[in-house]
């Protein structure tokens, strides 16, 4: 244990408090008062638990329960992460599964991936997976591909990790070509090659795709070459390189001569309420999700560094806060260039307090208006 942690371990309550209002007090006045309220930003909801926060049983009954919620008020999509052998995000090994199961829940929201996980799986088997998904849905599936970047996951793959994003291109354009009914010859472990056809048919003609990005100016330039849309978040970004990735990602579009300008998917963290003791309420949520997070990176989880990175989430451009706060940073992500935000809601909070936050989020300014990618 470093001499840092040893001095944070021994503040007594009152001692974190005032520490935790001076690093407060840091950040007042960052966010700057919104002119108007964003007319066309999407809204949707994303879901991406710690497994070691809920029980699996209760967190899958909650994500049906949170997405029923969300149909119901006419928010855009849902989307669902895939990730694998850590509690951060461990509740979706296979995003096309709680997918399913809420196609047969909702009637108009989109289900979308955020993201598949393109090396470690064969195109032909995400082609068929999300078909059924898209059938069950009657056609509203949509998938952000990423190229992974925890090596152990590539316990699954079938390709060098050091080709995954060299991997990911090529698996996309095969998904895409596959979902479209195309043939493609792929090599068997027998010594054949077979031309694969997938089944079921999915009922979109097209499958909308966007390109995962962490903050690295390259990926978005890459989805923009490419006709991809984009979904990314603030965890690895600031506000100003988001909207310079932004307006950057929307030249490239229209340099490569795409048609309409791109659509960009934002991520941030969301509980909406009014309640007097909402810092206080939200810290040990947010700690131990900061601390899950930073143990699967090697990140330290002193809680100097925990509190500080909440309350940059909390002062900063997330939807935790006010109503009056939430539609600031709105406008400041439409403002960046956002047409989507995605609303990450289980990040610890216990369901009932986030499922009864819901209209709250839901109703913040004007309807969501669709832009198409």
């Amino acid at each position: 244990m470093s001499d840092l942690s040893s001095r944070l371990d021994a503040l007594n309550p009152e001692q974190r408090r005032r520490l935790s209002a001076g690093l407060r007090s840091q950040r007042a006045g960052q966010l700057q008062a919104p002119v108007a309220l964003p007319e066309h930003l999407r809204r949707s909801l994303y879901f991406f638990a710690s497994a070691d926060q809920a029980d699996a049983a209760a967190y899958y009954a909650f994500v049906l329960e949170a997405a029923a919620k969300a149909d119901a008020a006419g928010q855009h999509a849902v989307w669902f992460p895939e990730r694998h052998f850590v509690d951060f995000g461990g509740f979706s090994p296979n995003p096309a599964l709680l997918a399913a199961a809420v196609a047969t829940r909702t009637r108009t929201i989109r289900i979308h991936a955020g993201s598949v996980a393109a090396p470690l799986h064969h195109p032909a088997r995400i082609a068929e997976e999300w078909a059924v998904v898209d059938v069950l849905s009657g056609g509203r599936v949509g998938l952000s591909f990423g190229s992974g970047w925890h090596p152990d996951d590539f316990a699954l793959a079938r390709d060098d990790y050091r080709e995954r994003r060299e991997v990911t291109g090529r698996t996309i354009e095969d998904v895409r070509a596959l979902w479209r009914g195309e043939a493609l010859p792929y090599p068997s472990t027998a010594g054949t090659t077979t031309e694969v056809s997938t089944r079921p048919r999915p009922v979109q003609e097209e499958l909308p795709v966007w390109l995962t990005a962490t903050g690295t100016p390259q990926t978005f330039v890459t989805a923009a070459r490419a006709g991809y849309g984009v979904a990314t978040a603030l965890l690895g970004q600031t506000l100003p390189a988001l909207r310079e990735n932004i307006a950057r990602y929307r030249q490239e579009w229209q340099d490569a001569g795409h048609p309409g300008a791109g659509d960009v998917v934002v991520m941030t963290h969301a509980h909406v309420s009014d309640r007097p003791d909402l810092e206080d309420f939200l810290r040990p949520a947010m700690h131990a999700y900061l601390r899950s997070f930073r143990r699967q990176t090697g990140g330290s989880d002193e809680f100097v560094l925990l509190e500080n990175a909440y309350l940059d989430f909390l002062t900063g451009p997330s939807l935790l806060g006010s109503p009056a706060k939430a539609r600031a940073v709105l406008a400041d992500l439409a403002a960046a260039g956002a047409d989507e935000v995605g609303c990450l809601i289980d990040f610890g909070l216990p369901a009932t307090d986030v499922l009864e936050s819901l209209p709250a989020l839901f109703h913040l300014g004007a309807a969501a208006v669709e832009r198409s990618a």
